[in-house]
């Protein structure tokens, strides 16, 4: 598998070559060229729609965050006449905490005073948000975060930073899990470069049996 890395702005990009398709081309030979065009064609609106799906089923498998989330991220999809290379783009705005199972804290109780007047037995202490990115890791406790608005209405966890300033927190972005080495990047590229081929030969073969029929019935 062949795969070219790109950086736009806001946005992260991946080729991938699809191998094994020269049979197709070999095709060209006997088939009427406007039926191999049209084949073309519906091999690759099918290729397009399987992308977003395949992404989603993916990541979702292995992060805590829904597929209608994950499919907003991919920005768009091409693939290239002849199905032998797919363009997918990803949006590098990554979500919100918000987004991976958030559960806010909890504050700790005081105790009551006693019939000594003094306090009273203690009080379970308070928890701290808690989050769950990844399903293998599980509630992950994220000390020190809360719950706030931000400045465009949405509802975001923050946290004191180094310097001592506020900074919002974020889950990893649909493009970097995608475009990263982790072991779900990289079996993930490799489950969408071969759905991408099998929906593009599904897509073909469907244009080239509709025309096959058709001529059937002209006979």
């Amino acid at each position: 598998m062949s795969l070219r890395f790109g950086r736009l702005r806001g946005m992260a990009k991946i080729n991938l070559t699809l191998d094994g398709l020269e049979t197709l081309q070999k095709m060209q030979a006997f088939i009427n060229p406007q039926t191999f065009e049209k084949a073309q064609r519906s091999g690759i609106a099918y290729a397009a729609k399987a992308v977003a799906p395949a992404v989603s089923k993916g990541i979702g498998a292995a992060y805590n965050i829904k597929a209608a989330r994950i499919k907003q991220d991919i920005s768009s999809v091409r693939i290239e006449k002849g199905g032998k290379e797919a363009t997918i783009k990803f949006s590098r705005k990554p979500p919100t905490l918000n987004q991976f199972a958030l559960k806010p804290g909890t504050r700790g109780k005081q105790p009551g005073l006693g019939r000594g007047m003094g306090w009273g037995k203690p009080k379970p202490a308070g928890k701290p948000l808690s989050a769950i990115q990844l399903r293998s890791t599980g509630r992950t406790s994220i000390t020190g975060a809360f719950q706030a608005t931000g400045n465009n209405s949405s509802n975001l966890v923050f946290r004191k930073g180094a310097s001592g300033k506020l900074v919002s927190l974020y889950g990893p972005s649909i493009g970097s899990i995608f475009l990263g080495q982790s072991k779900v990047g990289v079996e993930l590229r490799a489950d969408v470069q071969a759905r991408i081929k099998q929906q593009y030969l599904a897509g073909f073969q469907r244009a080239l049996d509709s025309a096959a029929r058709g001529f059937g019935a002209r006979g």
